[in-house]
């Protein structure tokens, strides 16, 4: 059995689901084989924060997978930026099929980790948001949040800016592009979220 010390930025607007992405990472285990408990208590609302669970720093978790399973007990320290997952290493291929197979695994390597976040930072910044929670953390942390997202956003963009694709691979150009797409999209979604709320003011 390993143990694993899971970093937790801003445990107050981070959601369980962040945390599960993380630990499936490190872990290799798909996140719906993932179970956390605290205290006895399996956490299964993933949409709820971590500190709503009153997971503090140096809190131990028990991670159990599918089977029952335990790979490794987690504890958090919050207060540290989360690690996304690690770029995989673009294969050495003379098949365009396989490195647009490659670059789609990117983009979710490098995205699907931070969509949980943002999805809460725009729950608390937004005005359009129809599910707005009761308790909104104070301007500086939600400051401190647009950056960081904003940070991880921006380097998945170069990330996919890096990829090195022969001539005449028109298609792989294509799954790059849709991918710059996708990144771009939630960096101007949680820029225009966090426009809206400086408008508001402190």
């Amino acid at each position: 059995m390993g143990a694993f010390n899971i970093p937790i930025p801003q445990p107050s607007i981070t959601p369980l689901a962040t945390l599960l992405a993380t630990l499936s990472n490190q872990t290799g285990l798909p996140v719906n084989q993932l179970k956390l408990v605290h205290k006895g208590a399996v956490l299964k609302d993933t949409s709820l924060t971590v500190s709503a669970y009153g997971i503090t720093e140096g809190a131990n978790l028990v991670l159990i997978g599918k089977g029952g399973d335990i790979p490794a007990p987690a504890s958090s320290a919050p207060k540290q930026a989360a690690p996304v997952a690690k770029k995989p290493k673009q294969p050495e291929t003379d098949s365009e099929p396989v490195l647009v197979d490659w670059i789609e695994s990117l983009v979710s390597n490098l995205l699907d980790p931070l969509k949980p976040s943002i999805a809460t930072f725009i729950s608390y910044t937004s005005p359009h948001v129809t599910n707005r929670p009761a308790k909104i953390p104070a301007f500086e942390v939600l400051q401190k949040e647009h950056a960081r997202l904003s940070e991880l956003l921006l380097k998945a963009l170069l990330e996919l800016d890096g990829v090195n694709i022969q001539g005449g691979w028109d298609v792989a150009r294509k799954e790059r592009k849709e991918g710059v797409r996708s990144i771009q999209g939630e960096l101007n979604r949680v820029d225009e979220a966090w426009g809206e709320r400086k408008r508001i003011g402190a």
